[in-house]
C-alpha cells in the first residue's frame, strides 16, 4: 500500500473539524493549525535535523506548497513559527494523535499476547536555554532535563511529557503513565523496567486489576507464600529458568499487601541471575521472560526516535511547543510503522526513505496534471501503482 492510499485513511475534513472543535485558528489568519500540522509532519520525515530556518525554508518549498496549496501565503519568518508554537492549542495536535491511533491500530496484528512496553527517554539542555524541565544535583546542576515516557505496542499507544521534580523518580512518571493508560481489553500487560520498584505501587496494580511484568533485585527481602512450582529447571533461548515461585515482597514500612509471582533465572551467556517479577497466573514461567524480551523494542523505538525523527533536537524550546512536537512526531511515528507493516518493509531507516519517496512521486504526479500531462503516463514511469 502506498503513502497515498495510507494517508486518504484520514478521513475528509478530520482537520477543519478539530480546528473548529479546539478554537486553534482564532487568532492566526497565516499560521492555521493545519499549516503548522503539515508543516511540521513534512519536515520530521523529510529533513533528519529539523529546525525553525528548517521550516521556514520549507515554507516556500514547491513541496509544501502542492501540500497546502489552499492555505498557503508567500513567505514566514522562523520567528513567527517559533512564537505560533508557543501559543497555538497543542491539544488540536493530541486529538489528531488520537484520531490516528484509531484509525491505525486495526492494521497491526499480535504475534504474542498482546503487551504494551513503558520507558522513559531524557532528554537535556541547559537550564540558560529551556524554560521548563528538572533540575539534578552536582555536576548537573546547570542542565535541564525532560522526560518523555512513552507506552509502545506495535504503534506509541500512550505519550507523557514530564518536566517538574518530582518526574525525576520513574516510581513516579512511569506509574502515571501506566495507571493513565486505558486500552480496550482488561488483557492487555504492562512491561516495564525495575524503574518501578515500589511495593506499594505493585499493590495497587493489583488492586485495580492491570496485569504487568518487571524485573526485581535478585536481593530483594521477601516471604514465600507458594513453594517453586517448576519440576526441574526450564531452559529458554538464552535462559534458564530456575524457579517460579509466590511470595510477598517488603517495602520500607513492612510486607506488601498482595503476593506477586517472582521468576528466578540465570543468563545462559553470563551466568548474570534475574528476577522477574509478575501479577499473572495464566501464563507459564517461560511466556513471561519472553513477554519481558519485548520490552527491548521500546529501547530501539526511542534510538529511532533520536536518530531518524531527531527527537532530541528541541525546535521550540516552551513547554507548549514542546509538547506540539512530541504529538507531531508521534503521528509521524504511526504513519512510517503502517507503511512499515503493510508493505512488509524491514529496518526503520529504509521505511522512512521509502516513505518520503512515495510522498515526492505523488506531488510529481500533481504537478504533470497542473500542467496538463498524462498522469497515468507519469505514474507508470515512477512505478506507482494506480489500481
Amino acid at each position: 500500500m502506498d503513502v497515498g492510499k495510507i494517508l486518504s485513511l484520514l478521513p475528509d475534513g478530520l482537520l477543519d473539524d478539530l480546528a473548529i472543535e479546539t478554537s486553534v485558528d482564532k487568532y492566526s489568519k497565516k499560521l492555521q493549525g493545519e499549516v503548522i500540522f503539515k508543516l511540521l509532519l513534512h519536515c520530521i520525515l523529510s529533513h533528519k535535523e529539523n529546525s525553525l530556518r528548517t521550516m521556514e525554508s520549507a515554507y516556500e518549498s514547491i513541496v509544501f506548497k502542492l501540500l497546502n496549496a489552499d492555505k498557503n501565503k508567500g513567505s514566514v519568518h522562523y520567528s513567527s513559527i517559533s512564537e505560533r508554537l508557543n501559543k497555538i492549542d497543542a491539544s488540536y495536535f493530541e486529538k489528531i494523535y488520537q484520531a490516528c491511533l484509531n484509525i491505525y491500530s486495526p492494521f497491526f496484528t499480535n504475534t504474542l499476547k498482546s503487551t504494551v512496553r513503558f520507558d522513559s527517554t531524557i532528554v537535556t539542555l541547559s537550564s540558560k536555554l529551556l524554560e521548563v524541565g528538572y533540575l539534578l544535583k552536582g555536576d548537573a546542576q546547570n542542565i535541564r532535563q525532560l522526560k518523555f515516557t512513552i507506552g509502545l505496542s506495535h504503534i506509541p499507544v500512550s505519550v507523557h511529557f514530564f518536566h517538574e521534580q518530582k518526574y525525576t523518580s520513574e516510581n513516579v512518571a512511569l506509574k502515571e503513565s501506566v495507571l493513565s493508560y486505558k486500552p480496550d481489553s482488561k488483557d492487555i500487560i504492562r512491561v516495564f523496567d525495575k524503574g518501578i520498584n515500589s511495593r506499594k505501587t505493585y499493590d495497587e496494580f493489583i488492586e485495580k486489576g492491570i496485569p504487568f511484568i518487571s524485573k526485581i533485585n535478585t536481593n530483594s527481602k521477601h516471604d514465600l507464600v507458594v513453594a517453586n512450582i517448576l519440576e526441574a529447571p526450564i531452559e529458554a533461548p538464552t535462559l534458564i529458568i530456575q524457579s517460579d515461585t509466590w511470595v510477598y515482597l517488603y517495602t520500607e514500612r513492612g510486607r506488601a499487601e498482595h503476593p506477586v509471582r517472582c521468576i528466578k533465572a540465570k543468563i545462559k551467556s553470563s551466568g548474570e541471575e534475574i528476577v522477574f517479577v509478575s501479577n499473572i497466573k495464566e501464563i507459564s514461567s517461560a511466556e513471561i521472560t519472553e513477554l519481558y524480551k519485548l520490552r527491548w523494542d521500546i529501547e530501539v523505538f526511542f534510538k529511532f526516535l533520536k536518530q531518524e525523527l531527531n527527537f532530541s533536537h528541541l525546535i521550540n524550546r516552551s513547554e507548549n511547543g514542546i509538547r506540539i512536537v512530541l504529538y507531531m512526531t508521534m503521528i509521524a511515528t504511526i504513519l512510517l510503522f503502517a507503511y512499515k507493516a503493510l508493505n512488509n518493509l524491514s529496518g526503520y531507516k529504509i521505511m522512512k526513505q521509502r516513505f518520503v519517496q512515495d510522498i515526492e512521486k505523488l506531488i510529481t504526479i500533481d504537478i504533470v496534471i497542473m500542467c496538463g500531462g498524462d498522469p497515468n503516463k507519469a505514474a507508470n514511469i515512477l512505478g506507482i501503482n494506480t489500481s
